[in-house]
């Protein structure tokens, strides 16, 4: 497993491409909306957010700086 915080400033456009890991999101700060595979929801502070690997996603419409703790792991449950 590994961890990145991951920073977007409003306005920003998030240029990430389907990875081949698990990732989970913590939003620290800021306001925005995630895409997932076609579906959309709003994002901000507290939220802990899920995408499964090789998955389109997005972070979008940023209001206020985005700051997320990112954590990336195997996908497909436990080794």
């Amino acid at each position: 497993m590994s961890c990145a915080l991951y920073r977007l400033p409003a306005g920003a456009r998030d240029m990430q491409a389907p990875h081949f890991e698990d990732e989970l999101y913590m939003v620290l700060e800021g306001h925005a909306r995630l895409r997932v595979d076609g579906q959309e929801q709003d994002v901000g502070p507290g939220m802990v957010l899920f995408v499964s690997a090789t998955t389109e996603h997005s972070f979008f419409d940023i209001k206020e700086d985005l700051t997320l703790m990112a954590m990336f792991g195997p996908s497909g449950g436990m080794a």
